[in-house]
């Protein structure tokens, strides 16, 4: 009874890590809300260990909230995507840490310049 125990529960948190690992973050084609997905997709991808976040700040960029994002000179230009250094560190035109992928797919590129589109609101 023990073991059955004991593998119900190993089944269970390894249910668990495999919901969480593979849970996508999806943009909408408008409406993009910071809250929802961008910030969701920026914790994941960006802001980890050694990254983005508050105690690496790698590159000089915190992505762990809206404020950082937005004060940072020239990394998003309200309304101009194309101007926006964000945008072209992910899209590839401007060079990434070298051996440090940028994970992103094409829904998400989208969406985040769909963001920047629309004003790169705090919603």
């Amino acid at each position: 009874m023990f073991i059955a125990v004991l593998a119900s529960c190993f089944a269970l948190i390894q249910a668990c890590d495999d919901e969480n690992t593979n849970q996508e973050i999806v943009f909408p084609a408008d409406g993009v809300s910071y809250a929802e997905h961008v910030q969701p997709y920026f914790l994941r991808y960006c802001a980890t260990s050694g990254c983005h976040n508050n105690a690496t700040v790698a590159g000089g960029l915190a992505l762990t909230s809206w404020s950082n994002v937005i004060s940072a000179p020239g990394v998003v230009i309200e309304g101009d995507p194309d101007a926006s250094l964000l945008i072209q560190k992910v899209d590839g035109r401007l060079p990434h840490q070298p051996n440090v992928p940028i994970l992103i797919n094409n829904n998400q590129l989208e969406g985040l310049r769909t963001w920047v589109s629309e004003g790169a609101k705090n919603n």
